[in-house]
């Protein structure tokens, strides 16, 4: 694809925070990007996302999260 024309969403850089709605956390679940790269089959940036749940930890965790991936345009992008 050589330039982002015709590329669905944006990418995400590293440690940008996002929800995700439709998870069945109430309010949508969030976290944080850990990887993101344009996907030639999906023509749109695919992204690496930890987990939290909820809410943000305020330290370290006490569940343990889990990463999971998604499409960058499915994500909403959590400001601070």
């Amino acid at each position: 694809m050589g330039d982002d024309q015709g590329v669905i969403g944006s990418f995400l850089p590293v440690g940008t925070k996002v929800r995700l709605f439709g998870s069945g956390v109430e309010g949508g679940e969030v976290g944080i990007v850990v990887h993101c790269w344009l996907n030639e089959e999906i023509k749109g940036y695919d992204c690496s996302v930890v987990f939290f749940g909820s809410e943000f930890p305020s330290g370290r965790p006490e569940q343990l999260p889990y990463v999971l991936r998604y499409a960058a345009s499915s994500l909403d992008v959590v400001s601070a």
